[in-house]
């Protein structure tokens, strides 16, 4: 009986709620969802393309050159660029290799009238700081035209080659060409060529410094970011070993960020004088 009386009640008040015009809530639920496309891990220097040494006079003494790669501000949008949009978490790091800082002198006419072999290339500077400074030196050995005349040659630490045939370019060593312009060669014809070295390391305690500075995120948090110590290059060859510059962690450096590299070069005594050349290269993986 009770049962019959609380469902009567139910029923009559849905009644009045309807006549009442108060109607009873439904519900139903969409799904929403988004897809968030990884984008790259990508490096730039488009702010920090060329970075010049002050420039030091020839001396008998030994100096220190210095440039940045970026600006003094470490604070902006100027440096070496690290942007990760990749939204993985993986974490990335960035190195730097250095080449040598060479020169490769005007070629000199040793003997004979023909002012027609030039030097070219970028010199490694593997043989090192010589003094007195390094030559390629080229020498007529059978005369004749280009093609036919014949030379020998030797290279900065004295090590002497024979019996090469002229060509309109022929390789030497140590990234250096030398070039015969079209004309008749005489024995005893010969050029020669300065070369010398700034080198990322020699001595084990001389070369080239590299300090990163302070990261600047332009977005994202530095937290898990971390910049490279300042260091000497180190490495045997005509490209140093990878310096680190900057690091992020796993779960870390979303966004993009900034840094700038201090440089400073050791100069040897008694340098050629010219315009010295090297490159860095920056990567992040």
């Amino acid at each position: 009986m009770k049962k019959i009386l609380i469902l009567t009640l139910i029923f009559g008040l849905i009644g009045l709620f309807g006549s009442l015009g108060i109607q009873v809530a439904r519900a139903v639920t969409t799904d929403l969802d988004v897809t968030m496309t990884a984008g790259s891990l990508s490096i730039s220097n488009s702010t920090a393309t060329t970075a010049s040494y002050t420039g030091k006079t020839v001396s008998t003494a030994e100096q220190t050159d210095t440039a940045t790669i970026g600006d003094a501000t470490h604070t902006n949008t100027t440096g070496i660029e690290v942007t990760d949009l990749r939204g993985t978490g993986a974490g990335w790091s960035t190195v730097m290799t250095v080449t040598n800082l060479t020169t490769l002198a005007t070629q000199k006419t040793l003997a004979g009238s023909n002012n027609t072999v030039t030097f070219t290339g970028t010199y490694d500077g593997l043989d090192g700081v010589i003094d007195p400074n390094g030559t390629f030196k080229v020498e007529i050995t059978t005369g004749g035209a280009v093609g036919t005349a014949v030379f020998k040659w030797w290279d900065p630490a004295g090590n002497l080659t024979s019996t090469v045939t002229t060509a309109a370019s022929v390789v030497l060593s140590n990234g250096i060409t030398v070039n015969f312009d079209a004309t008749t060669y005489a024995v005893d014809d010969s050029w020669s060529a300065g070369v010398d070295v700034f080198p990322y390391n020699y001595n084990t305690t001389k070369g080239l410094t590299a300090t990163p500075s302070v990261i600047y995120a332009n977005s994202g948090v530095t937290t898990g970011v971390t910049a490279g110590s300042a260091e000497l290059m180190a490495g045997t060859g005509a490209t140093s070993d990878a310096k680190t510059v900057m690091t992020a962690t796993v779960n870390n450096g979303f966004g993009d960020y900034f840094i700038d590299m201090g440089l400073s070069q050791t100069i040897h005594p008694n340098s050629l004088s010219g315009s010295y050349t090297s490159t860095a290269t920056i990567t992040v993986s």
